[in-house]
């Protein structure tokens, strides 16, 4: 996932998926669940509700900073 933006906090964030490490199907496991940078995106930069939106709780990133 890629996110660009000026209040975005230069980096890299999570560990990178293993290129030896890959499920059944021979496709790379994710380290980060998208839900949860969706849901930072959602309460921290447009102002809703990432548990109405989402329908749960999913944690949240620190490539943002806190409001």
């Amino acid at each position: 996932m890629f996110v660009l933006g000026n209040p975005i906090s230069k980096g890299i964030y999570g560990e990178p998926s293993s290129l030896t490490n890959l499920d059944d199907a021979g496709n790379l496991k994710y380290t980060v669940d998208f839900r949860s940078v969706y849901a930072t995106v959602l309460d921290r930069w447009l102002g809703a509700s990432s548990k109405d939106v989402l329908g749960g709780s999913f944690g949240s990133q620190n490539f943002l900073p806190q409001p």
